[in-house]
């Protein structure tokens, strides 16, 4: 094999495996983690300061966000917060439909409802990754870290 044949091969495999780790790591897809309740309950932090703090009875306030600005959904309140929030699950008798619902116990993604906001205007979800220590959170359903934003555990001290 010449010199030239050997550069050419080892330029190609360079590229394979650039590409290769960029539709890893550029397809936003991350593992979610089934969690319980008493998994996501209390507050969780964002490395800059946004702050969700979920509460036993399903209530939910948030701090840090401009939702407005990070969410494509046009709806989204500006600044603090709060409202109600429940896990997506499929109820067994309808399996090929999902829905929020509060008597769902477990799931992967934790929906927020916002007070006051028309329903189907925000689309803000916590998705449990990282075996549920990391919360990312989605404006699309398809990308659980869509919005680039992870949150983790500060307590675990129920409100």
């Amino acid at each position: 094999m010449t010199d030239m044949q050997w550069k050419k091969r080892l330029l190609v495999l360079a590229s394979v495996m650039a590409i290769a780790a960029c539709v890893t790591s550029c397809s936003g897809s991350e593992k979610l983690s089934r969690v319980g309740v008493e998994s996501v309950i209390g507050v969780w932090e964002g490395k800059n300061g946004e702050t969700v703090r979920l509460q036993v009875d399903h209530r939910f306030t948030a701090s840090g966000f401009d939702w407005g600005s990070i969410s494509s959904w046009s709806g989204c309140p500006q600044g603090e917060g709060a409202g109600m929030w429940a896990f997506w699950g499929s109820d067994p008798d309808s399996p090929e439909t999902s829905s929020v619902l509060e008597k769902y116990v477990e799931g992967d993604t934790v929906h927020l409802s916002f007070d006051g906001v028309e329903q189907g205007t925000c689309v803000i979800d916590l998705n449990a990754v990282d075996s549920g220590s990391t919360l990312c959170l989605s404006d699309d359903i398809e990308i659980p870290c869509s919005l680039d934003i992870k949150l983790v555990r500060q307590n675990s001290a129920a409100s």
